[in-house]
């Protein structure tokens, strides 16, 4: 009996060492495929970037300035001043990735444009869910659908648009949600499709 168990505890721990051993098999490579895609981006020559779909501002009809409000005043500043800035939606490319494609030395001012983006769609979804707030479901709508047909990928945004669509009773609106949500390419894209599937 003591050797049986012996047996056992010893097939086990084989088992064992045998796939901590394949583990650490894969996660070296898994390194060295890492650092020699770096070290083959940090030697990438700069590209032209003038002509990536940046964000742009300009001609976008947002609810400005219509109502009183400390708060909405912040955001809408905010927007305006961004207007200035470069902006584009970076999600779900990694630093790496983008040395790769457009080189090292603009790596700067891509994380700026990105930085740029992510206060852009902060921004929006503080402003319309203070339009909500205040009891103004359209300007908010209109606020969040801006947000989302630029990439936004702040669940927040999603929900609430999923509420206002609710409380109207605009199926199709859902769908459409749906379908921007599906286009996301970062991690919050599967939990933002399920809450809207659930719905």
């Amino acid at each position: 009996m003591i050797f049986r168990t012996l047996g056992i505890f010893l097939i086990f721990l084989g088992l064992v060492s045998i796939f901590l051993r394949r583990n650490e098999r894969r996660d070296r490579t898994k390194w060295q495929s890492f650092w020699k895609r770096e070290s083959q981006s940090n030697l990438t020559l700069p590209q032209d970037i003038s002509q990536l779909n940046y964000v742009d501002l300009s001609g976008v009809t947002l609810p400005f300035a219509l109502f009183q409000d400390d708060e909405l005043h912040q955001c809408e500043q905010q927007v305006l001043d961004l207007r200035e800035q470069k902006i584009l939606n970076l999600n779900g490319i990694s630093n790496t990735d983008l040395k790769l494609q457009y080189g090292v030395a603009n790596l700067g001012s891509l994380t700026r444009y990105d930085q740029n983006f992510i206060l852009l769609v902060r921004t929006l979804n503080q402003w319309g869910h203070r339009l909500y707030e205040l009891s103004h479901p359209e300007e908010a709508k209109t606020v969040l659908l801006f947000a989302v047909s630029i990439g936004s990928d702040i669940k927040a945004t999603y929900e609430l648009l999923l509420h206002i669509y609710l409380e109207s009773g605009e199926r199709s609106g859902i769908e459409h949600l749906k379908h921007s949500a599906d286009q996301l390419t970062s991690l919050r894209k599967d939990s933002i499709l399920a809450m809207l599937e659930n719905a």
